[in-house]
This record gives structure tokens, sequence and C-alpha cells, in this order.
């Protein structure tokens, strides 16, 4: 796995051993982010269900101004600092130990962030659970932009008062969904 575009394209990432933390793909995530292009330079952006950081690290070599790497595991995060330093990127990261989807109302800096990207591990309803809990709670700001990876097997449902799908694109097994916080 490694970085597809920016400042540090090219970079091979480290990455969590074993079955517990799927990455994105290269192919998904550069689609993905030339899909998003315009909305990276200068973002503050959240990476949720981080694993070794693969989607946040390649928001910040494409210009993000900012990244929140939040996951649960304390090996995952460990990973992250890693690339974070061997990128040279610790100055414009944070990394946060929080259970998710129940962990992001203790995220204050939440209401900052204009590009959420979310990788919940596949065959689990995490995806909807925190959809449904930043809109109940309104926890993004009106016009933030969330991208959500997850196994096209699984239904994801949102409020469409909630959120607007921009677009929804499918990879083999793997569903994005771009959304737009109303």
């Amino acid at each position: 796995m490694r970085i597809v575009a920016g400042e540090k394209k090219g970079f091979k990432l480290k990455t969590l051993k074993g079955l517990e933390v799927r990455p994105t793909l290269e192919q998904v995530k550069e689609s993905v982010f030339n899909i998003i292009a315009s909305e990276i330079s200068g973002a503050v952006v959240a990476d949720l269900f981080c694993g070794s950081g693969n989607l946040g690290l390649e928001a910040l070599s494409r210009g993000a101004k900012k990244c929140y790497f939040i996951d649960s595991l304390r090996d995952a995060l460990k990973v992250v600092k890693e690339n974070l330093q061997s990128l040279d990127l610790n100055g414009k990261a944070e990394i946060l130990r929080l259970k998710l989807p129940d962990g992001l109302s203790r995220f204050e800096q939440l209401r900052d962030v204009n590009l959420l990207l979310a990788d919940p591990p596949y065959g689990t309803t995490l995806a909807t659970q925190f959809l449904q809990k930043i809109a109940r709670e309104k926890l993004v700001r009106e016009g933030c932009l969330l991208i959500v990876e997850h196994s096209g097997k699984t239904k994801i449902s949102f409020d469409p008062k909630s959120y607007a799908l921009l677009r929804q694109k499918k990879f083999g097994q793997t569903e994005i969904l771009i959304l737009r916080s109303k």
C-alpha cells in the first residue's frame, strides 16, 4: 500500500499485520480522491476507523491542512504514528483512540472538520450507526463532505434530511458513498 498522489506520492505505508484491519485498495482510493480533488486542499480531515491511516495520509499528501486519525485499536494507532513520523507529517495530525461511533460525542473538534473519511469494518452496521449518530446529535457542520467505504453486500441507511447523496460508486465488493451534510 502506498501514497497515490501529492507531495508524498509513492511512499510505501506500513500496515497492521493480520486480518483485523482491511486497507482501502489503491484503485479505490485513487478514484475517490480524484472525485473529491477540489475539496482536499486546506481541508481539516477526520479519518474514522483509520486503521493504518491510509486515507488520512493520502489527504495530507494531497494538501489537507490537518487530519485527525481515530480508531479504537491501539496497534492500529501505533502504525499511524509510525507512518506520520516516516512521512514527516506529525505537525499536521492528531491521533485519538475512541470507540466508534459512541466516542464521536467526545470528539469536540469534529465541528471543525470539512472532510470526513470513514472505512468501518465490513460486515457490521457501524457505517449506518455513525451516520445516524452524526445526524441525530448534529456533530458535523453543514456542508461537511463525508466519504463512506463499506461492503457492497451491506445496506447503508441514512436520513436524506441530514445528508445529500452526491455519488455512489461500486468497485467489486466495495462501495463508496459520497455525502454532503445538510
